[in-house]
């Protein structure tokens, strides 16, 4: 167990300049997009509709990109504090113990936020570390997100994580 955590922690910190495409559902519709992973920040770009998050550790922005709005928040109280914490808390699996099947490691994790319970189970290719699917679930809701085509040492142009709100034309 030990092992796979310290290869986990390895593999979370090479994660500094990192891109995928994802998968997002909810049970009922799909998403699609990117996710990018610099420093202490994360930017998901969803394709249709066209919108931002931008995350850092206690605050994030969600941008709209055809009404050209912002909306900030707070990351502290809900899901997306976990979902950051999944990619950048480097601390997040160490208490929990994995399991290992059909060549896939699982972690499984049940947090309160505002005093709703989210079961979490967080899914990596074994052969090669690779993570592949985060599933969130509550009694009134799951949100499963699936990553591929991972790019790892990726250039970033400055300012692409910044909060302040860049519409393209």
């Amino acid at each position: 167990g030990e092992e796979l955590k310290i290869k986990i922690d390895k593999y979370l910190r090479g994660l500094d300049s990192f891109s995928s495409n994802f998968i997002q559902s909810d049970g009922l519709f799909l998403e699609e997009g990117l996710i990018y992973i610099k420093n202490d920040m994360i930017r998901l770009d969803y394709i249709n509709p066209r919108r931002t998050l931008k995350l850092k550790k206690d605050k994030g922005v969600y941008i709209n990109h055809d009404l050209e709005e912002e909306e900030f928040f707070s990351t502290k109280k809900n899901i997306i504090k976990t979902f950051y914490d999944i990619f950048l808390n480097k601390d997040f699996f160490y208490s929990l113990t994995p399991k290992i099947n059909n060549k896939e490691i699982i972690f499984e994790k049940n947090i309160t936020i505002d005093s709703n319970n989210t079961h979490i189970k967080v899914f990596f290719e074994n052969d090669p570390l690779v993570l592949r699917k985060v599933i969130a679930k509550t009694e009134n809701s799951l949100i499963s997100i699936s990553f591929y085509n991972h790019t790892y040492d990726e250039f970033f142009e400055e300012g692409y994580f910044s909060f302040v709100p860049i519409y393209p034309n």
